[in-house]
């Protein structure tokens, strides 16, 4: 190695791809909590939701805040529950099972047993990419040592001086893929390929209500701007302006595994331990910056992540990050179309090449990205109906080449008219059929036989 920081790299990140066989990972649930109150999460709700976890599931604590509330809990299944960032969302990150259907059957039995809570409180657990909710909900971080230092670099070190964390208002459903080491380029390179073909079926975060609101007044400018655009993705926009580093997309193509280590070293480190088991913010410093002085502890890496689109983990996984928390019937959708491309990969590559070359797209994936979920052409949209359409078939054939009845999750995507629709536009669509925001959110929020 030629330097502390790559050394650090490799062994963080990229050796962990080493032996890697199988193609499909865990799988990060994010849904919103909503109170139909239309006021702030309620303590009692909380409280019920990680008693029944621990009684029924054998969900067992392990973080907490400063006033001592779980907020982390794992199982004897390697199920992890925890709120995350702030009491307006809950996340599951589901163990790796050796199927997707393996790990649908866990998941849902957690969420049927928690959706039983529901009425009794007057809250629900939502199937949407954006907290529906957000103007109502407290905008509070955690108490929590880590999401007080993040609130405190947004107040010292970004144009949002009073800490608001609005893109934790963001919802994902958030894929693990493991490849072998050497493959690693070329799956990173088609992936960040098919980014737009990822909004064009997942979108499902609308921009919040436009009702005023004492929250919504603390928006940035060029936030509330966005607003105002048809935008079927606004978890985009919510991390494009929170000034986080390492948020944005590569946007190139990697060469080698080289190439990706000299790009994890370009992205840059903003909170650090304190020495005391705490952590601090500090002004962002290039990781490689960072490391070359040899006196910096290597727990400072504790923070440190990619957080763009499609990113590296220290799990030894590509992190498909950029994916909206769908209806929760279909929670499992991306996970299932993902794991099917990358088991048929050089059909799906021959496909997204074919497709860029005829119709000349030279634009970066994110530029793609970007026109996808703000309606803009990419191509004739027969072209990219047909494009994705075949991209389906090719994972429904790669998942029957695995086994396990994954194929089923690859259902009811298409509007009556037969063009490929991802939950953004099927809600504008039945808005104008008649539907209001609120039933609609109840109906994205249902799961059979809760």
């Amino acid at each position: 190695m030629s330097s502390r920081a790559e050394e650090l790299v490799y062994r963080y990140f990229l050796n962990k791809f080493s032996g890697k066989t199988e193609t499909c990972g865990g799988m990060e649930i994010e849904m919103p909590l909503v109170n139909l109150s239309k006021k702030p999460v309620e303590s009692e709700f909380l409280e019920a939701i990680l008693e029944l976890l621990q009684d029924a599931f054998g969900f067992r604590p392990t973080e907490f805040t400063m006033e001592g509330f779980p907020v982390k809990a794992v199982n004897e299944n390697g199920d992890v529950f925890s709120f995350e960032t702030s009491f307006n969302t809950l996340e599951f990150s589901m163990d790796k099972k050796k199927s997707i259907v393996e790990v649908a059957d866990h998941f849902y039995l957690y969420l049927r047993a928690l959706k039983k809570l529901e009425k009794r409180y007057n809250h629900l657990i939502c199937g949407m990419g954006i907290n529906p909710y957000a103007q109502y909900a407290d905008s509070r971080p955690l108490n929590t040592p880590s999401m007080l230092a993040k609130s405190e670099f947004l107040k010292n070190f970004t144009t949002h001086m009073d800490g608001e964390s609005f893109h934790t208002f963001s919802a994902s459903t958030q894929t693990h893929i493991e490849v072998k080491l050497p493959k690693l380029p070329v799956f990173l390179n088609l992936l960040e390929k098919l980014s737009f073909v990822d909004a064009m079926l997942f979108a499902n975060s609308l921009p919040f209500p436009y009702q005023e609101s004492e929250w919504k007044a603390k928006l940035p400018s060029t936030l509330q701007r966005e607003m105002q655009k048809p935008d079927l993705c606004f978890r985009d926009a919510l991390w494009r302006f929170c000034e986080a580093p390492n948020t944005a997309a590569f946007d190139q193509e990697y060469g080698s595994v080289e190439d990706i280590a000299a790009y994890l070293m370009e992205l840059k480190l903003f909170i650090v331990s304190d020495g005391t088991g705490g952590f601090q913010p500090i002004r962002p410093v290039k990781f490689a910056d960072y490391f070359e002085d040899g006196r910096k502890p290597e727990e400072d890496i504790a923070h440190f992540r990619a957080l763009g689109p499609v990113a590296i983990s220290k799990y030894g996984t590509i992190e498909i990050r950029q994916t909206c928390t769908q209806p929760l019937s279909r929670v499992f959708m991306p996970s299932a179309f993902y794991a099917g491309l990358v088991e048929n990969y050089q059909s799906t590559s021959e496909l997204v090449d074919k497709f860029m070359q005829e119709d000349r797209l030279q634009a970066a994936g994110s530029i793609l990205r970007y026109k996808a979920v703000h309606q803009e052409a990419i191509a004739p949209r027969e072209k990219v109906n047909s494009l994705i359409m075949n991209l389906l078939e090719v994972s429904r054939k790669g998942l029957k080449k695995r086994g396990f009845g994954e194929e089923k999750f690859l259902e009811d995507v298409t509007d009556p008219y037969g063009f490929v629709e991802c939950p953004a536009e099927k809600q504008l669509r039945l808005r104008e059929e008649g539907m209001t925001c609120e039933e609609i959110m109840f109906a994205y929020s249902e799961v059979s036989g809760s």
